[in-house]
């Protein structure tokens, strides 16, 4: 779980994201989901601005929206 985050926020990491989606489950009335979720917060906004500042390529754009829904669920 500590590795993860970092993990994330490189790109083509969807299954890391799917792992992380399950971790949330499990943490779901637990007292670490709050902690848990900011972390997810954080490696998303690094994983998007490293995506845009280093690609402007449009097939990346998949990538980019999936990445956009995320943060919005995360905030």
């Amino acid at each position: 779980m500590d590795q993860l985050p970092a993990a994330l926020e490189r790109a083509g990491n969807e299954q890391s994201w799917t792992v992380a989606d399950a971790i949330s489950r499990v943490l779901k009335n637990s007292e670490e989901l709050h902690s848990w979720r900011r972390r997810l917060l954080s490696a998303c906004m690094k994983g998007l601005v490293a995506r845009y500042s280093s690609s402007t390529d449009e097939s990346k754009q998949e990538v980019e929206r999936s990445m956009l829904l995320r943060l919005e669920e995360l905030l």
